[in-house]
């Protein structure tokens, strides 16, 4: 069944197409800047309000346990790998470690996941704070890269040292969770 909060999520997914389309077209014309970062800041609101709806309307649903952190997952791997390409976006771009780091760190969570989900049957997969916090710091990484150089470069390199580290310790966290669970 589909709720409210689950349809916001997935308008989430349904937002990626327009927003690699004007990625794409922002070498031909700096106005798409404007346009992905009015599409990111839509995308970056309804990842908080979906969780609002779902636990003001009592709607936690399984399906929303996983739609919700496979948008944000989507939305921003996809993001962070095209912003950080040399042939589609122009300066600033997110150098190529930083997608490396948080895509590593997706990847490691979601066969980790499949494979706690194959050995014990179950999976008891709770966000964490940390986890939330380095959602929001790759939100506001990507706007930062898509504001372009409105953001000064060493803000926009603390911006990226804070979301990697954060990144990188809630995977850590997540892996020792995983573990716990075996």
């Amino acid at each position: 069944m589909l709720t409210l909060s689950n349809k916001i999520s997935l308008s989430r997914i349904c937002c990626i197409p327009p927003l690699v389309f004007c990625i794409t077209q922002v070498q031909h014309s700096n106005h798409y800047r404007y346009i992905c970062l009015f599409i990111m800041l839509i995308i970056g609101l309804s990842d908080v309000l979906d969780g609002y709806v779902a636990r003001k309307r009592n709607e936690m649903t399984k399906l929303g346990k996983y739609l919700d952190p496979f948008a944000d997952k989507l939305v921003l791997v996809i993001s962070c790998i095209i912003l950080s390409s040399d042939r589609i976006w122009p300066e600033p771009r997110f150098p190529d470690w930083i997608p490396t780091v948080i895509v590593s760190r997706d990847l490691i969570l979601i066969f980790g996941t499949i494979a706690l989900l194959l050995i014990t049957g179950r999976v008891n997969c709770q966000p964490t704070m940390l986890g939330k916090a380095a959602t929001c710091l790759q939100i506001i990484a990507v706007i930062s890269v898509l504001i372009g150089n409105h953001v000064p470069i060493p803000a926009l390199a603390a911006i990226w040292w804070v979301t990697v580290a954060v990144t990188f310790a809630s995977g850590l966290f997540y892996i020792y969770s995983g573990v716990k669970q075996l």
